[in-house]
């Protein structure tokens, strides 16, 4: 409980705070001006905070003040809820943990060093953070080709897609939500299809996984190490597979790809791979007295019965999924256990997430709006959840809410992932992803949808 002993000491000690940042110090010299060109931009349970900020090039320090309020200034700011200083900050800030729906403002000023604070800013009041998901809006085209996959690597948007498409985005917050900028890489992949793309941060290496344009042959390009843009230079990797890979996602033994005919590739560094196909594993089999585990075998024959779509890493586990229902499971890429689902027509899985939204829910999405819930995968089989209305899903991101996107201009939002609510895109769209408090999704013809 927050006792009236409680708030007034966090006013006292706002107040302390406040004078430091109006005052400093004794003397009135060396006073700088208030910071110039402040925006905020709500997001999810957030906002994104702008402004010219020049403390790389000299002594400056900026003050950030907030409050939950319509439109707080500094003679009134501390009486109301959530009133804050923090410092220091640099742009852009991002500063969550805010309630939705509630106004709140905002307002900076600077100091050099300790010394006295400047003036302040004028109030950016009624900033009104929401639940993002519902509304999408046109951003910045990503080049004109289908685009299959998006993802963050070395501080920059990477979207894949078809003929070679590679394309570096960065954001600026010149607006009511981010605009994406977006640069073609100058490496000219030949005319290959680009399905997935993972990022080791440690290496730092960035994997494309892709096929020779629906001619089902593997390809795989990496990121330059050596290079000073590491998103720029690209180097053709040998798959040793001739099946095309669909995901690749980073893990505890490194790089792990999946793709048809059983495909499973595997990598510690990104450079160096060893191809394997999915088999029955007998002996595993034998031992645990079960029929669902499988061993990747460098030796076994491909096999069409399995085609596997999307690969990530979740709590610590490689989750891979498929046609059919596919949905499978390993802690090294090479032994793996098939799950049973609640389906007699299981639909073809094209992505795997998990969130926790008041209990650890796993989602798969895919085919003929069905959906794929689990809350303890070691233990439970899934169950299959028809969305009426929901049409063929090609990915699905956790963020707020779980958020699906797919064929139609379809978008599907969910805290529960059993009640889905149906928001729009506009455009097919082929993978999503959370970024600072919204979503951002790509697609057909390059196109890029922002919801914030």
């Amino acid at each position: 409980m927050f006792t009236t002993r409680s708030r007034a000491v966090a006013l006292a000690t706002l107040t302390s705070l406040a004078l430091l940042a109006g005052c400093g110090g004794s003397s009135n010299d060396n006073k700088p001006d208030a910071p110039t060109n402040l925006k905020v931009i709500p997001g999810d349970g957030q906002v994104t905070i702008t402004w010219d900020d020049q403390s790389t090039t000299s002594d400056l320090r900026y003050w950030l003040f907030k409050a939950q309020a319509e439109n707080a200034t500094r003679d009134d700011y501390r009486k109301y809820p959530e009133a804050a200083i923090i410092a220091p900050v640099t742009s852009p800030y991002i500063l969550s943990g805010l309630t939705n729906d509630k106004p709140y403002s905002f307002f900076m000023n600077a100091t050099h060093g300790n010394g006295p604070a400047g003036g302040e800013t004028p109030t950016v009041g009624n900033v009104i953070p929401r639940q993002s998901g519902s509304v999408w809006t046109t951003n910045v085209a990503a080049g004109a080709g289908d685009l299959n996959h998006v993802s963050l690597a070395y501080g920059r948007f990477l979207a894949v897609g078809d003929s070679g498409a590679v394309q570096v985005g960065s954001v600026a917050w010149d607006t009511g939500s981010p605009v994406l900028k977006w640069t073609k890489a100058s490496t000219v992949l030949p005319s290959v299809s680009l399905y997935a793309a993972a990022y080791n941060s440690t290496t730092p290496r960035t994997v494309l996984v892709g096929d020779l344009d629906g001619d089902g042959k593997a390809v795989i390009w990496t990121s330059d190490g050596s290079s000073t843009n590491y998103l720029d230079q690209w180097v053709t990797r040998t798959s040793n597979t001739t099946s095309a890979l669909h995901g690749v996602a980073l893990g505890s033994v490194g790089f792990v790809a999946v793709g048809d005919s059983g495909a499973i590739s595997i990598s510690a560094d990104g450079v160096t791979w060893t191809a394997y196909r999915l088999t029955v594993d007998t002996a595993a089999n034998t031992a645990n007295n079960a029929t669902d585990r499988y061993t990747a075998s460098s030796s076994a024959a491909a096999d069409a019965t399995i085609n596997l779509k999307s690969i990530s890493v979740l709590n610590g586990t490689y989750y891979a999924v498929g046609d059919n229902g596919w949905i499978i499971t390993s802690s090294d890429g090479i032994s793996w256990r098939k799950h049973a689902i609640s389906s007699s027509t299981p639909a073809n899985l094209t992505s795997v997430t998990y969130g926790y939204y008041n209990e650890a829910i796993y989602l798969a999405v895919g085919s003929g709006g069905k959906v794929y819930r689990n809350t303890d995968p070691s233990t439970k089989p899934w169950e299959e959840i028809p969305v009426p209305g929901m049409g063929d899903m090609k990915a699905v991101a956790r963020g707020s809410r779980f958020m699906a996107v797919g064929t139609g201009g379809q978008a599907w939002v969910s805290s529960d992932a059993r009640a889905w609510v149906a928001t729009s895109t506009g455009a097919n769209e082929n993978s999503v992803m959370w970024y600072s408090g919204g979503y951002i999704a790509v697609g057909e013809g390059g196109n890029v949808v922002t919801s914030y």
